[in-house]
Protein backbone atom coordinates (compact mmCIF):
# COMPACT_ATOMS: atom_id res chain seq x y z
CA UNK A 1 0.00 0.00 0.00
CA UNK A 2 1.52 3.05 -1.11
CA UNK A 3 1.92 6.58 0.96
CA UNK A 4 -0.87 8.07 -0.93
CA UNK A 5 -3.23 5.14 0.36
CA UNK A 6 -2.50 5.92 3.61
CA UNK A 7 -2.97 9.42 3.21
CA UNK A 8 -6.04 9.07 2.16
CA UNK A 9 -7.67 6.29 4.74
CA UNK A 10 -6.04 9.18 7.69
CA UNK A 11 -8.20 12.39 4.98
CA UNK A 12 -11.25 9.50 5.36
CA UNK A 13 -10.79 9.15 8.99
CA UNK A 14 -11.00 12.90 9.54
CA UNK A 15 -13.87 12.89 7.72
CA UNK A 16 -15.52 10.75 9.10
CA UNK A 17 -15.41 12.36 12.38
CA UNK A 18 -16.02 15.79 10.72
CA UNK A 19 -19.29 14.34 9.64
CA UNK A 20 -20.06 13.06 13.40
CA UNK A 21 -19.53 15.88 14.60
CA UNK A 22 -21.78 18.01 12.33
CA UNK A 23 -24.39 15.20 12.88
CA UNK A 24 -24.54 15.36 16.98
CA UNK A 25 -24.48 19.23 16.48
CA UNK A 26 -27.62 20.18 14.44
CA UNK A 27 -29.72 17.04 15.59
CA UNK A 28 -28.16 16.00 18.70
CA UNK A 29 -28.69 17.33 21.99
CA UNK A 30 -25.40 16.85 24.35
CA UNK A 31 -26.15 14.56 27.07
CA UNK A 32 -23.33 17.19 28.68
CA UNK A 33 -25.06 20.40 28.15
CA UNK A 34 -25.63 21.40 31.91
CA UNK A 35 -21.61 20.23 32.64
CA UNK A 36 -19.29 23.13 33.41
CA UNK A 37 -16.00 23.80 31.32
CA UNK A 38 -13.46 25.99 29.77
CA UNK A 39 -13.65 27.00 25.93
CA UNK A 40 -12.31 24.58 23.67
CA UNK A 41 -8.62 26.34 21.87
CA UNK A 42 -9.88 24.94 18.59
CA UNK A 43 -12.63 22.83 17.28
CA UNK A 44 -9.75 20.50 15.75
CA UNK A 45 -8.33 19.61 18.39
CA UNK A 46 -10.24 21.08 21.88
CA UNK A 47 -8.57 21.59 25.20
CA UNK A 48 -6.13 18.27 24.05
CA UNK A 49 -3.01 20.88 23.36
CA UNK A 50 -4.11 22.35 27.37
CA UNK A 51 -4.54 18.96 29.41
CA UNK A 52 -1.43 17.19 27.35
CA UNK A 53 0.80 19.99 27.33
CA UNK A 54 4.59 19.83 29.43
CA UNK A 55 3.27 22.80 31.36
CA UNK A 56 -0.26 21.85 31.58
CA UNK A 57 -0.42 21.01 35.60
CA UNK A 58 -1.81 24.57 36.16
CA UNK A 59 -4.19 23.87 34.29
CA UNK A 60 -5.66 20.37 35.43
CA UNK A 61 -6.01 22.08 38.74
CA UNK A 62 -7.80 24.97 37.52
CA UNK A 63 -10.15 22.75 36.17
CA UNK A 64 -11.04 21.35 39.18
CA UNK A 65 -10.78 24.70 41.15
CA UNK A 66 -12.68 26.64 39.06
CA UNK A 67 -15.50 24.38 37.75
CA UNK A 68 -15.43 21.62 40.34
CA UNK A 69 -15.66 17.62 40.16
CA UNK A 70 -17.23 17.17 37.32
CA UNK A 71 -16.07 18.94 34.26
CA UNK A 72 -16.59 18.87 30.47
CA UNK A 73 -13.52 19.37 28.04
CA UNK A 74 -13.41 18.82 24.35
CA UNK A 75 -10.94 16.20 22.63
CA UNK A 76 -10.61 16.35 18.33
CA UNK A 77 -13.82 17.75 16.78
CA UNK A 78 -15.69 18.54 19.35
CA UNK A 79 -15.91 15.79 20.92
CA UNK A 80 -17.13 15.95 24.51
CA UNK A 81 -15.39 14.37 27.40
CA UNK A 82 -15.47 14.59 31.08
CA UNK A 83 -12.64 15.44 33.68
CA UNK A 84 -13.79 13.64 36.83
CA UNK A 85 -12.40 14.52 40.70
CA UNK A 86 -15.54 13.98 42.29
CA UNK A 87 -15.55 11.00 44.93
CA UNK A 88 -19.17 10.37 44.09
CA UNK A 89 -18.54 9.69 40.69
CA UNK A 90 -15.31 7.91 41.27
CA UNK A 91 -16.79 5.03 43.15
CA UNK A 92 -18.89 4.53 40.34
CA UNK A 93 -16.49 4.66 37.79
CA UNK A 94 -13.36 3.10 39.74
CA UNK A 95 -15.53 0.66 41.88
CA UNK A 96 -19.07 -0.15 41.40
CA UNK A 97 -19.13 -0.17 37.80
CA UNK A 98 -16.06 -0.66 36.89
CA UNK A 99 -16.50 -3.11 34.17
CA UNK A 100 -18.74 -0.05 32.35
CA UNK A 101 -15.19 2.14 31.99
CA UNK A 102 -12.34 0.66 30.54
CA UNK A 103 -9.18 2.01 29.59
CA UNK A 104 -9.38 4.03 26.47
CA UNK A 105 -8.41 2.44 22.58
CA UNK A 106 -5.82 4.87 22.47
CA UNK A 107 -4.07 3.97 25.86
CA UNK A 108 -4.79 0.04 24.37
CA UNK A 109 -3.42 0.08 20.94
CA UNK A 110 -0.46 1.93 21.78
CA UNK A 111 0.68 0.09 24.65
CA UNK A 112 0.20 -3.24 22.79
CA UNK A 113 2.18 -1.86 19.96
CA UNK A 114 4.79 -1.04 22.41
CA UNK A 115 4.76 -3.92 25.10
CA UNK A 116 2.95 -6.07 23.60
CA UNK A 117 0.01 -8.14 24.78
CA UNK A 118 0.85 -7.25 28.97
CA UNK A 119 -1.29 -5.62 32.07
CA UNK A 120 -1.59 -2.10 30.27
CA UNK A 121 -2.67 -3.31 26.76
CA UNK A 122 -5.39 -5.96 27.86
CA UNK A 123 -8.76 -5.10 29.21
CA UNK A 124 -12.08 -7.52 30.39
CA UNK A 125 -11.49 -10.97 31.24
CA UNK A 126 -7.81 -11.20 29.48
CA UNK A 127 -7.06 -8.71 31.70
CA UNK A 128 -8.59 -10.59 35.03
CA UNK A 129 -7.15 -13.58 33.74
CA UNK A 130 -3.42 -12.03 33.28
CA UNK A 131 -4.08 -10.34 36.99
CA UNK A 132 -5.15 -13.42 38.43
CA UNK A 133 -2.09 -15.14 37.50
CA UNK A 134 0.53 -12.45 38.41
CA UNK A 135 -0.72 -11.21 41.59
CA UNK A 136 0.35 -13.67 43.91
CA UNK A 137 4.03 -12.76 43.08
CA UNK A 138 3.30 -9.43 44.46
CA UNK A 139 2.36 -10.79 48.42
CA UNK A 140 3.81 -9.90 51.55
CA UNK A 141 5.81 -12.92 51.43
CA UNK A 142 7.22 -12.27 48.28
CA UNK A 143 8.18 -8.91 49.33
CA UNK A 144 9.96 -9.68 52.81
CA UNK A 145 12.18 -12.30 50.25
CA UNK A 146 13.25 -9.17 48.11
CA UNK A 147 13.86 -6.45 51.08
CA UNK A 148 17.41 -8.03 51.54
CA UNK A 149 17.95 -7.66 47.52
CA UNK A 150 16.77 -4.05 47.75
CA UNK A 151 18.55 -3.22 50.32
CA UNK A 152 21.86 -4.79 48.45
CA UNK A 153 20.88 -1.90 45.99
CA UNK A 154 20.16 0.97 48.16
CA UNK A 155 23.61 0.36 49.85
CA UNK A 156 25.51 0.37 46.87
CA UNK A 157 24.35 3.14 46.10
CA UNK A 158 25.09 5.06 49.61
CA UNK A 159 28.45 4.13 48.46
CA UNK A 160 28.65 5.47 45.18
CA UNK A 161 27.20 8.37 46.73
CA UNK A 162 29.47 8.83 49.31
CA UNK A 163 32.21 8.50 46.42
CA UNK A 164 30.00 11.23 44.56
CA UNK A 165 30.30 13.55 47.62
CA UNK A 166 34.17 13.65 47.98
CA UNK A 167 34.66 13.73 44.16
CA UNK A 168 32.27 16.92 43.59
CA UNK A 169 34.01 18.94 47.01
CA UNK A 170 33.23 22.60 46.13
CA UNK A 171 35.56 25.42 47.99
CA UNK A 172 32.43 25.66 50.67
CA UNK A 173 32.64 22.35 51.41
CA UNK A 174 29.65 21.20 49.87
CA UNK A 175 28.68 18.98 47.00
CA UNK A 176 25.91 19.20 44.39
CA UNK A 177 24.72 16.06 43.26
CA UNK A 178 21.72 15.59 40.75
CA UNK A 179 19.66 13.53 42.82
CA UNK A 180 16.91 12.75 39.89
CA UNK A 181 19.70 11.19 38.12
CA UNK A 182 20.89 9.12 41.11
CA UNK A 183 16.63 8.13 41.76
CA UNK A 184 15.94 7.29 38.01
CA UNK A 185 19.05 5.01 37.80
CA UNK A 186 18.56 3.27 41.30
CA UNK A 187 14.89 2.64 40.65
CA UNK A 188 15.73 1.28 37.23
CA UNK A 189 18.68 -1.19 39.07
CA UNK A 190 16.17 -2.08 41.50
CA UNK A 191 13.30 -3.69 40.07
CA UNK A 192 16.13 -4.70 37.48
CA UNK A 193 17.05 -6.92 40.07
CA UNK A 194 13.89 -7.86 42.32
CA UNK A 195 11.78 -8.24 39.02
CA UNK A 196 14.08 -9.50 36.68
CA UNK A 197 16.98 -10.84 38.46
CA UNK A 198 18.94 -8.26 36.10
CA UNK A 199 21.66 -5.55 36.35
CA UNK A 200 20.80 -2.77 34.03
CA UNK A 201 22.96 -0.22 35.97
CA UNK A 202 26.06 -1.27 37.61
CA UNK A 203 25.47 2.72 39.97
CA UNK A 204 29.50 2.74 40.14
CA UNK A 205 30.17 3.10 36.60
CA UNK A 206 29.24 4.73 33.50
CA UNK A 207 26.36 2.45 32.06
CA UNK A 208 25.83 2.16 28.13
CA UNK A 209 23.13 -0.79 28.11
CA UNK A 210 20.03 -0.10 25.37
CA UNK A 211 17.60 -0.96 27.36
CA UNK A 212 18.06 1.70 30.17
CA UNK A 213 18.24 4.68 27.68
CA UNK A 214 14.96 3.19 26.33
CA UNK A 215 12.84 3.06 29.08
CA UNK A 216 14.42 6.54 30.34
CA UNK A 217 13.72 8.25 27.10
CA UNK A 218 9.94 6.03 26.36
CA UNK A 219 7.69 7.93 28.41
CA UNK A 220 8.48 11.50 27.28
CA UNK A 221 8.69 10.47 23.77
CA UNK A 222 5.31 9.02 23.81
CA UNK A 223 3.89 12.27 25.69
CA UNK A 224 5.51 14.53 23.11
CA UNK A 225 3.15 12.12 20.70
CA UNK A 226 -0.26 12.67 22.17
CA UNK A 227 -2.37 13.84 19.93
CA UNK A 228 -1.00 11.84 17.22
CA UNK A 229 -1.31 8.62 20.01
CA UNK A 230 -5.59 9.66 19.16
CA UNK A 231 -5.79 7.81 15.67
CA UNK A 232 -4.26 4.63 17.62
CA UNK A 233 -7.63 2.74 17.70
CA UNK A 234 -8.24 3.85 13.44
CA UNK A 235 -4.58 2.62 12.88
CA UNK A 236 -4.66 -0.47 14.48
CA UNK A 237 -7.82 -1.87 12.45
CA UNK A 238 -5.66 -1.53 9.21
CA UNK A 239 -4.23 -5.07 8.08
CA UNK A 240 -2.21 -7.98 9.85
CA UNK A 241 0.42 -6.34 12.14
CA UNK A 242 3.18 -6.76 9.28
CA UNK A 243 1.35 -4.34 7.53
CA UNK A 244 1.08 -1.93 10.66
CA UNK A 245 4.88 -2.29 11.23
CA UNK A 246 5.03 -0.87 7.71
CA UNK A 247 2.97 1.82 8.31
CA UNK A 248 5.24 2.85 11.44
CA UNK A 249 8.41 2.06 8.94
CA UNK A 250 7.03 4.59 6.36
CA UNK A 251 6.23 7.10 9.22
CA UNK A 252 8.67 10.35 8.46
CA UNK A 253 8.34 11.55 11.72
CA UNK A 254 11.14 10.93 14.43
CA UNK A 255 9.35 10.57 17.67
CA UNK A 256 7.36 7.55 15.88
CA UNK A 257 10.83 6.16 14.65
CA UNK A 258 12.38 6.40 17.96
CA UNK A 259 9.35 5.02 20.13
CA UNK A 260 9.68 1.78 17.27
CA UNK A 261 13.66 1.61 17.81
CA UNK A 262 13.12 1.91 21.99
CA UNK A 263 10.34 -0.36 21.92
CA UNK A 264 12.32 -2.95 19.41
CA UNK A 265 15.36 -3.07 22.52
CA UNK A 266 12.88 -3.53 25.29
CA UNK A 267 11.07 -6.61 23.50
CA UNK A 268 14.46 -8.65 22.04
CA UNK A 269 15.59 -7.96 26.14
CA UNK A 270 12.74 -9.00 27.38
CA UNK A 271 12.76 -12.35 25.31
CA UNK A 272 16.50 -12.66 25.95
CA UNK A 273 16.18 -12.50 29.82
CA UNK A 274 12.67 -15.12 29.26
CA UNK A 275 14.86 -17.55 27.61
CA UNK A 276 17.42 -17.37 30.18
CA UNK A 277 15.04 -17.54 33.62
CA UNK A 278 13.59 -20.83 31.42
CA UNK A 279 16.71 -22.27 31.51
CA UNK A 280 17.34 -21.62 35.48
CA UNK A 281 14.26 -22.64 36.16
CA UNK A 282 14.76 -26.38 34.47
CA UNK A 283 18.33 -26.93 36.08
CA UNK A 284 16.84 -25.89 39.31
CA UNK A 285 14.18 -28.91 38.86
CA UNK A 286 16.87 -31.00 37.33
CA UNK A 287 18.53 -30.16 40.39
CA UNK A 288 15.93 -30.85 42.75
CA UNK A 289 16.28 -27.34 43.70
CA UNK A 290 13.65 -25.71 46.75
CA UNK A 291 12.96 -23.27 48.91
CA UNK A 292 15.97 -20.86 49.74
CA UNK A 293 18.07 -22.07 46.83
CA UNK A 294 16.07 -20.96 44.28
CA UNK A 295 15.92 -18.00 42.38
CA UNK A 296 13.67 -15.18 44.32
CA UNK A 297 13.20 -12.44 41.34
CA UNK A 298 9.52 -12.04 40.59
CA UNK A 299 9.59 -13.08 37.39
CA UNK A 300 11.36 -16.49 37.91
CA UNK A 301 8.21 -16.87 40.58
CA UNK A 302 6.25 -16.02 37.48
CA UNK A 303 7.56 -18.49 35.43
CA UNK A 304 6.70 -21.21 38.27
CA UNK A 305 3.58 -20.33 38.44
CA UNK A 306 2.62 -20.06 34.81
CA UNK A 307 4.37 -23.45 34.77
CA UNK A 308 1.69 -24.83 37.47
CA UNK A 309 -1.17 -22.85 35.92
CA UNK A 310 -4.09 -24.79 34.36
CA UNK A 311 -3.99 -24.48 30.38
CA UNK A 312 -6.57 -21.84 30.19
CA UNK A 313 -5.26 -20.03 32.80
CA UNK A 314 -1.44 -20.28 31.33
CA UNK A 315 0.19 -17.22 30.03
CA UNK A 316 1.76 -17.26 26.50
CA UNK A 317 4.96 -16.33 25.45
CA UNK A 318 3.88 -12.93 24.01
CA UNK A 319 2.18 -12.29 26.96
CA UNK A 320 5.15 -13.20 29.40
CA UNK A 321 7.48 -10.99 27.38
CA UNK A 322 4.65 -8.24 27.84
CA UNK A 323 4.61 -8.50 31.92
CA UNK A 324 8.24 -8.17 32.10
CA UNK A 325 8.44 -5.03 30.23
CA UNK A 326 5.13 -3.58 31.51
CA UNK A 327 6.54 -4.22 35.14
CA UNK A 328 9.81 -2.59 34.59
CA UNK A 329 8.79 0.10 32.67
CA UNK A 330 5.81 1.17 35.40
CA UNK A 331 7.76 0.76 38.60
CA UNK A 332 11.00 2.70 36.57
CA UNK A 333 9.68 6.09 36.18
CA UNK A 334 7.29 6.40 38.73
CA UNK A 335 9.46 5.38 41.82
CA UNK A 336 11.74 8.23 40.69
CA UNK A 337 9.22 10.66 40.13
CA UNK A 338 8.16 10.01 43.42
CA UNK A 339 11.51 9.68 45.38
CA UNK A 340 12.87 12.85 43.40
CA UNK A 341 9.85 14.78 44.83
CA UNK A 342 10.36 13.32 48.51
CA UNK A 343 14.11 14.37 48.45
CA UNK A 344 13.16 17.73 47.55
CA UNK A 345 9.90 18.63 50.06
CA UNK A 346 12.95 17.16 52.67
CA UNK A 347 15.63 19.43 51.52
CA UNK A 348 12.84 22.13 52.24
CA UNK A 349 12.05 21.13 54.93
CA UNK A 350 14.87 20.01 57.00
CA UNK A 351 13.12 19.63 60.61
CA UNK A 352 10.96 16.99 59.36
CA UNK A 353 13.42 15.39 57.30
CA UNK A 354 15.83 15.01 60.67
CA UNK A 355 12.56 13.55 62.30
CA UNK A 356 12.71 10.99 59.70
CA UNK A 357 16.55 9.94 60.31
CA UNK A 358 15.87 9.54 63.86
CA UNK A 359 13.40 7.78 63.84
CA UNK A 360 14.92 5.02 61.36
CA UNK A 361 18.38 5.34 63.63
CA UNK A 362 16.20 4.72 66.91
CA UNK A 363 14.93 2.10 65.32
CA UNK A 364 18.20 0.72 63.65
CA UNK A 365 19.78 1.28 67.28
CA UNK A 366 16.79 -1.04 68.71
CA UNK A 367 17.74 -4.04 66.72
CA UNK A 368 21.57 -3.92 67.65
CA UNK A 369 20.21 -3.85 71.20
CA UNK A 370 19.05 -7.37 69.78
CA UNK A 371 21.56 -8.48 68.96
CA UNK A 372 21.55 -7.67 65.29
CA UNK A 373 24.37 -6.06 63.94
CA UNK A 374 23.02 -5.80 60.25
CA UNK A 375 22.43 -2.01 59.96
CA UNK A 376 18.94 -3.68 57.99
CA UNK A 377 15.21 -3.08 59.30
CA UNK A 378 13.34 -6.01 58.16
CA UNK A 379 10.33 -5.82 55.96
CA UNK A 380 8.01 -5.40 58.85
CA UNK A 381 10.26 -3.01 60.74
CA UNK A 382 10.60 -0.44 57.85
CA UNK A 383 6.99 -0.98 56.92
CA UNK A 384 6.04 -0.31 60.64
CA UNK A 385 7.42 3.05 60.61
CA UNK A 386 5.28 6.33 61.34
CA UNK A 387 6.65 9.30 60.10
CA UNK A 388 8.29 7.79 56.90
CA UNK A 389 5.19 6.47 56.07
CA UNK A 390 3.22 9.76 56.81
CA UNK A 391 5.98 11.33 54.45
CA UNK A 392 5.33 8.75 51.57
CA UNK A 393 1.60 9.12 51.30
CA UNK A 394 1.87 12.52 51.81
CA UNK A 395 4.12 13.22 48.91
CA UNK A 396 2.03 10.45 46.83
CA UNK A 397 -1.04 12.50 47.84
CA UNK A 398 -0.27 15.80 46.78
CA UNK A 399 2.52 14.83 43.87
CA UNK A 400 1.07 11.92 42.43
CA UNK A 401 3.56 10.88 40.01
CA UNK A 402 0.95 10.67 37.44
CA UNK A 403 -1.64 12.89 37.66
CA UNK A 404 -4.73 11.65 35.64
CA UNK A 405 -5.48 8.68 33.76
CA UNK A 406 -8.57 8.06 31.06
CA UNK A 407 -11.39 5.71 30.39
CA UNK A 408 -13.52 5.08 27.88
CA UNK A 409 -17.44 4.11 28.72
CA UNK A 410 -18.01 0.30 27.12
CA UNK A 411 -21.72 0.92 28.44
CA UNK A 412 -24.11 3.52 29.41
CA UNK A 413 -24.09 4.31 32.59
CA UNK A 414 -25.70 7.12 34.63
CA UNK A 415 -23.37 8.04 37.51
CA UNK A 416 -23.90 10.55 40.83
CA UNK A 417 -21.71 13.54 41.62
CA UNK A 418 -21.84 16.36 44.32
CA UNK A 419 -23.02 19.49 42.56
CA UNK A 420 -20.31 22.33 44.58
CA UNK A 421 -21.02 21.80 48.53
CA UNK A 422 -24.32 20.21 48.01
CA UNK A 423 -23.61 16.47 49.07
CA UNK A 424 -26.75 15.46 50.43
CA UNK A 425 -28.49 15.74 47.13
CA UNK A 426 -26.29 14.49 44.44
CA UNK A 427 -26.71 15.08 40.75
CA UNK A 428 -26.50 12.75 38.19
CA UNK A 429 -24.96 12.48 34.56
CA UNK A 430 -25.85 9.92 31.74
CA UNK A 431 -22.52 8.85 30.03
CA UNK A 432 -22.80 6.98 26.63
CA UNK A 433 -20.92 5.08 25.34
CA UNK A 434 -17.79 6.29 23.42
CA UNK A 435 -17.56 8.49 26.02
CA UNK A 436 -13.48 9.74 26.83
CA UNK A 437 -13.21 10.35 31.08
CA UNK A 438 -10.36 11.93 32.40
CA UNK A 439 -9.89 10.69 36.19
CA UNK A 440 -8.27 13.29 38.31
CA UNK A 441 -6.15 11.83 40.46
CA UNK A 442 -3.84 15.11 41.62
CA UNK A 443 -7.25 16.95 41.37
CA UNK A 444 -9.31 14.40 43.74
CA UNK A 445 -6.12 14.36 45.88
CA UNK A 446 -6.35 17.57 46.68
CA UNK A 447 -10.05 18.78 47.58
CA UNK A 448 -10.64 20.01 50.44
CA UNK A 449 -14.17 18.25 50.65
CA UNK A 450 -12.63 15.02 51.56
CA UNK A 451 -8.77 16.60 53.03
CA UNK A 452 -10.25 19.32 54.89
CA UNK A 453 -8.78 22.81 54.02
CA UNK A 454 -5.34 22.62 54.10
CA UNK A 455 -5.46 19.67 51.74
CA UNK A 456 -3.17 22.01 48.97
CA UNK A 457 -0.37 21.89 51.58
CA UNK A 458 2.29 19.50 52.24
CA UNK A 459 1.66 18.17 56.17
CA UNK A 460 2.90 14.66 56.69
CA UNK A 461 1.31 14.84 60.54
CA UNK A 462 -2.04 14.53 59.10
CA UNK A 463 -1.57 10.95 58.82
CA UNK A 464 -0.54 10.75 62.51
CA UNK A 465 -3.42 11.85 63.93
CA UNK A 466 -5.91 9.57 65.39
CA UNK A 467 -8.79 10.57 62.62
CA UNK A 468 -6.43 10.06 59.90
CA UNK A 469 -7.29 10.66 56.01
CA UNK A 470 -9.47 7.93 54.36
CA UNK A 471 -10.39 6.06 57.50
CA UNK A 472 -14.23 4.83 57.56
CA UNK A 473 -14.71 6.93 60.48
CA UNK A 474 -14.29 9.04 58.96
CA UNK A 475 -17.16 11.77 58.04
CA UNK A 476 -15.68 13.55 55.00
CA UNK A 477 -16.39 11.92 51.81
CA UNK A 478 -13.85 8.98 50.52
CA UNK A 479 -11.96 8.15 47.47
CA UNK A 480 -12.16 4.49 46.07
CA UNK A 481 -8.37 4.40 46.42
CA UNK A 482 -6.51 1.11 46.88
CA UNK A 483 -4.27 2.85 49.01
CA UNK A 484 -4.54 5.40 51.97
CA UNK A 485 -7.90 6.77 50.83
CA UNK A 486 -6.31 8.78 47.70
CA UNK A 487 -6.24 7.73 44.02
CA UNK A 488 -2.52 7.51 43.63
CA UNK A 489 -2.19 3.99 42.99
CA UNK A 490 -5.81 3.98 41.46
CA UNK A 491 -8.63 1.36 42.87
CA UNK A 492 -10.79 -1.42 42.17
CA UNK A 493 -9.84 -4.07 39.17
CA UNK A 494 -7.22 -1.57 37.69
CA UNK A 495 -5.03 -0.41 40.65
CA UNK A 496 -1.52 -0.57 40.51
CA UNK A 497 -0.38 -4.37 41.22
CA UNK A 498 2.38 -3.65 42.74
CA UNK A 499 1.97 -0.92 44.69
CA UNK A 500 3.12 -2.78 47.79
CA UNK A 501 6.06 -3.36 46.18
CA UNK A 502 6.50 0.28 45.23
CA UNK A 503 6.19 1.02 48.98
CA UNK A 504 8.89 -0.94 50.08
CA UNK A 505 11.13 -0.76 47.96
CA UNK A 506 10.50 3.46 48.45
CA UNK A 507 10.82 3.29 52.21
CA UNK A 508 14.08 1.01 52.04
CA UNK A 509 15.74 3.71 49.48
CA UNK A 510 14.77 6.27 51.84
CA UNK A 511 15.86 4.92 55.19
CA UNK A 512 19.64 4.10 53.24
CA UNK A 513 20.19 7.71 52.13
CA UNK A 514 18.76 8.99 55.34
CA UNK A 515 20.82 7.70 57.83
CA UNK A 516 24.15 8.45 55.65
CA UNK A 517 23.38 11.61 54.28
CA UNK A 518 21.60 15.32 54.89
CA UNK A 519 19.83 16.65 51.72
CA UNK A 520 19.27 20.42 51.29
CA UNK A 521 17.97 22.64 48.83
CA UNK A 522 20.05 24.94 46.13
CA UNK A 523 19.16 28.29 44.66
CA UNK A 524 18.00 26.33 41.58
CA UNK A 525 14.67 26.98 40.88
CA UNK A 526 12.77 23.71 39.92
CA UNK A 527 9.74 22.90 38.14
CA UNK A 528 8.16 20.09 38.02
CA UNK A 529 6.96 19.38 34.35
CA UNK A 530 3.81 17.14 32.98
CA UNK A 531 5.20 14.19 30.40
CA UNK A 532 2.48 12.10 31.63
CA UNK A 533 5.08 11.19 34.88
CA UNK A 534 5.77 14.21 36.51
CA UNK A 535 9.81 14.89 36.67
CA UNK A 536 11.71 17.96 37.70
CA UNK A 537 14.34 20.44 36.02
CA UNK A 538 16.14 23.34 36.11
CA UNK A 539 14.97 26.70 34.77
CA UNK A 540 17.49 29.41 34.04
CA UNK A 541 16.65 32.93 33.19
CA UNK A 542 19.60 34.66 31.01
CA UNK A 543 18.60 38.44 29.87
CA UNK A 544 19.86 39.11 26.77
CA UNK A 545 20.37 42.07 24.36
CA UNK A 546 17.24 40.53 22.58
CA UNK A 547 15.31 39.96 25.63
CA UNK A 548 15.01 37.84 28.28
CA UNK A 549 16.26 33.76 27.51
CA UNK A 550 14.43 31.07 29.51
CA UNK A 551 16.06 27.54 29.74
CA UNK A 552 15.15 24.48 31.21
CA UNK A 553 17.52 21.20 31.76
CA UNK A 554 16.05 18.12 33.58
CA UNK A 555 17.25 17.87 36.76
CA UNK A 556 17.13 17.77 40.37
CA UNK A 557 20.52 19.59 42.16
CA UNK A 558 20.19 18.78 45.86
CA UNK A 559 23.36 19.75 48.40
CA UNK A 560 24.27 16.47 49.93
CA UNK A 561 26.61 16.23 52.63
CA UNK A 562 27.71 13.15 54.18
CA UNK A 563 26.59 12.26 57.54
CA UNK A 564 28.59 10.35 60.58
CA UNK A 565 27.06 8.32 63.14
CA UNK A 566 26.82 10.96 65.59
CA UNK A 567 25.10 13.61 63.47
Amino acid sequence: MSARVIVFLVILALAYRLGQWIFRSLFVKSPFHHIPGPQPESWFKGNLGQLFNSKGLPFHQELVERFGGMVKVYGFFGDEQLYISDPRALQSIVIKDQDAFEETPVFVETNKAIFGPGLVATIGDHHKKQRKIVNPVFSVAQLRQLTPIIYEVADKLAGVLERETVQRLTKTGESVLDMSEWMSRVALETVGQTILGYSFDPLDSPYNNPYTSAVKELIPTIFSLSLIRQFAPFLSRLGPPSFRRKLVDWTPNQAVQKVKKMSDVMHETAQDILRRKRMAITQELEAGSTGSSRAKDIISVLLRANNQATATEKLSEAELTGQMTVLIFGAQDTTSSALSRILHLLSTHPVIQAEVRNEVRTKLREKRAEGDLSDRLSYDDVMALPLLDAVLKETLRLYPPVPFVRRTAVKERTIPYSEGDDDINPSSVTIPVGTTLFIGIAGSNRLESVWGPDAKEWKPQRWLADDKPGQPSNSRPRLPGVYGGMMSFLGGGRSCIGYKFAQVEMKILLSALLTKFEFSATHDRIVWNLSQIISPSVQTTTETPAGRVVEEKRGLPLLVRRLDEDN
